[in-house]
């Protein structure tokens, strides 16, 4: 659980560097500049920000001005502390009703051990032997539990064992035969050796097979699976074309629930093998990260942009009253349309075939150079349609027009990831300076109105990367964690294992009221019920919770006349993921 606090200092630091905010904690850096949160400036030299972070918690930090300038950003030396050391504390949050982490596992180990260490707060390795509390899906299969691993919130990195060698670690990162452009394995995953351990920030969570749940998952899970279909067009001079869709993990057994819809665009390069640029790996990388609990189970769709369909990219990528000259050739916007195939065509077509998620909330748009042009300009214009974008290496240098009116704009309520790499240039703009302060200056007016880093806001630098399919596959695991945050969707086995408690805490008789308290829990829809005989009740309809567990008041009108006895209890109404 997160708080937002706000961050200032006066500080002249020079033209080309910036102010950042750089602790030990994660979400201040982890003690790296180049990860370290940027504030903004204004007028008097006073650097601000909003910046999240764990709630109830004691951070220290130091301010440090740090050349922001392409060659001199990736130097992790290039930083200067500007006064003393400071420490702040976040708000408190009412503690979750599962305390510490609790862990569900399937195995066949006849008593199993967890070795486990807390990534966030730098904790040391500690062993637990997991308890038995019910078969499991075979004879020699149990299910065991063990709880309080670590604090709520924390990234838990872990293993099992037998106790007498026999490890249970996470699977390894998927590889294969590399294909034209395409590497054997996914960029984020090159370099890592085993053994590997399980790592996720979940608090409560199923371990089976190998992967990880926040339900308890069906015996043998469907695995991904990818589908292409043909949607036509109904929007003048944009073609249909045949798009491909992703399909989580258990789709076919979880018949009741409904997923996140990802859209990408330049979608030839998005699933492995993508194309004679490389690929995005998405496929592969999102399938992988939603296995170890670090992504929520999605619908990832990629919209190809190729004029064997008669499709024109940089017209349908390029914000409308926009004009570019590219290899010898102008053209003009036709954003707008390109936005209405996607609004009227492309997501219907997702809505009816497959169980989507259809509020704004969950809903993202993604996409590289023009690609991440067009995702952003889509968030920006239809902020009622689309909750997160994903703009990689975007080409603001493209819209001049519409970036003035980007940053004239009051906050939207949108979450976006913003990479941009020191290295980057392309056929359309040859300065990699151009496009690193592009970026910059958006992040610079997002701040200033307000979106928080680490909350709706996140920016990575790609020290010495340049653009290409590589440099955003990498990135992907970072923005899938962002956007896709497992912690931002309801918890059915927290739901299971911890039920809501609910409590009298006060009689108002005067008033002819009675405080109920209880526990709400994020996507559970709750009513609290009232009776004289426990047999007739009353619903009372409660509000939906905006937190993922928060304690709440209801305030219950009593009968008149007053009965002998009253009973109250809450509702829990089916899950809208139907989990």
């Amino acid at each position: 659980m997160k708080k937002t606090l706000d961050f200032s200092v006066t500080a002249n630091v020079g033209y080309g560097k910036e102010v950042c905010v750089l602790g030990t904690h994660p979400l201040l850096g982890g003690g790296n500049p180049l990860r370290a949160p940027k504030l903004t400036w204004s007028t008097g030299n006073v650097w601000h920000g909003k910046i999240a972070l764990e709630a109830g918690s004691t951070f220290g930090y130091q301010f440090i001005s740090r050349d922001f300038a392409t060659g001199a950003w990736s130097n992790t030396a290039n930083a200067t502390v500007i006064g003393n050391s400071h420490s702040v504390s976040s708000p408190a949050h009412v503690a979750p009703p599962w305390g510490g982490k609790c862990v569900m596992y399937r195995s066949t180990f006849l008593q199993p051990r967890i070795l486990y260490r807390d990534l966030t707060h730098g904790g040391a390795w500690t062993e637990r032997t997991l308890l038995t509390t019910g078969p499991g899906r075979t004879a020699s299969e149990k299910t065991f539990r063990v709880d309080n691993l670590a604090p709520s919130g924390s990234e838990l990195e872990f293993v099992f064992h037998n106790g007498s060698g026999t490890y249970d670690n996470a699977p390894a990162p998927p590889t294969g035969v590399a294909q034209g452009a395409a590497p054997a394995t996914p960029a984020p995953y090159v370099g890592m050796g085993p053994p590997y351990n399980y790592r996720t920030s979940l608090d409560v969570f199923f371990v089976q097979d190998g992967a990880v749940f926040n339900f308890e998952p069906p015996s043998a899970p469907s695995a991904p699976r990818t589908e292409t279909r043909q949607v036509s067009s109904t929007v003048a001079g944009v073609p249909g074309r045949p798009i491909t869709i992703l399909l989580p993990r258990g789709y076919d057994q979880n018949l009741r629930k409904r997923y996140p819809v990802v859209y990408f665009h330049d979608g030839q390069n998005v699933f492995f093998p993508g194309g004679p640029f490389g690929t995005w790996d998405a496929d592969r990388i999102a399938k992988y990260e939603t296995s170890q609990g670090r992504m929520r189970e999605s619908i990832l769709v990629s919209i190809p942009n190729g004029n064997d369909y008669g499709s024109n990219r940089l017209r349908e990528y390029l914000p409308d009253g926009e004009t570019i000259t590219y290899s010898g050739a102008s053209y003009t916007g036709n954003a707008n349309a390109y936005m209405q195939f996607l609004l009227d065509n492309v997501m219907p077509t997702l809505d009816f075939n497959y169980r989507t998620l259809t509020d704004s909330g969950n809903i993202l748009t993604v996409g590289s150079s023009m690609g991440g042009l067009v995702a952003d300009y889509i968030g920006f214009s239809h902020s009622d349609r689309f909750g997160g974008v994903g703009i990689f290496s975007p080409a603001y240098w493209a819209a001049p027009l519409w970036v003035v009116r980007r940053d004239a704009a009051v906050r939207l309520p949108l979450r976006r990831y913003l990479y941009m790499g020191t290295a980057e240039s392309s056929t359309g703009e040859s300065s990699s300076n151009v496009y690193w302060q592009g970026a910059l200056q958006a992040y610079n007016s997002w701040v200033n109105v307000g979106n928080g880093v680490n909350d709706d806001l996140r920016f990575e630098g790609g020290a010495g990367e340049a653009h290409n399919e590589t440099a955003w596959s990498r990135r992907l695991p970072a923005f899938f964690a962002f956007a896709l945050d497992p912690w931002r969707e309801a918890s059915p086995l927290a739901q299971q294992l911890f039920p809501p408690q609910v409590m009298l805490a006060q009689m108002n008789f005067p008033a002819g009221q009675a405080v109920v308290r209880y526990t709400g829990l994020l996507g559970a829809a709750q009513k609290m019920q009232q009776g004289n005989n426990l047999q007739g009740w009353s619903d009372n309809s409660l509000p939906a919770e905006t937190e993922l567990w928060e304690t709440r008041d209801a305030v219950m009108p009593l009968p008149q006349p007053l009965p002998a006895r009253l009973f109250w209890r809450l509702r829990q109404e089916a899950w809208p993921s139907g989990l």
